[in-house]
């Protein structure tokens, strides 16, 4: 959360501030591109875990805890960011 909350606020706020969202444009696109390769990379990562994990796991499920609580984690700012970028469109 922490990166995600990082990237959020040098990457996005100051220009969701403006007061013509369409100069806000480049920074939101710039965004969403390093988002996405964070959020790929912590999927690639979930799923090695999964994988390394899935052949000497103990019977249950709690094992995939952290995998998941993974991807939740980083799932729930960008709900927030996404909000923000919402917010800023409605001035």
């Amino acid at each position: 959360m922490a990166v995600q909350f990082g990237l959020y606020t040098s990457m996005l706020q100051r220009a969701l501030r403006l007061p013509d969202l369409e100069l806000a444009r480049p920074a939101i696109g710039r965004w969403v591109k390093t988002v996405l390769v964070f959020q790929t990379l912590v999927l690639l990562s979930t799923g090695a875990y999964v994988v390394a994990m899935a052949s000497r796991h103990l019977h249950g499920v709690a094992w995939a805890a952290p995998a998941i609580g993974a991807v939740i984690g980083t799932a729930l700012p960008l709900q927030l960011a996404v909000m923000s970028i919402l917010r800023a469109g409605r001035r």
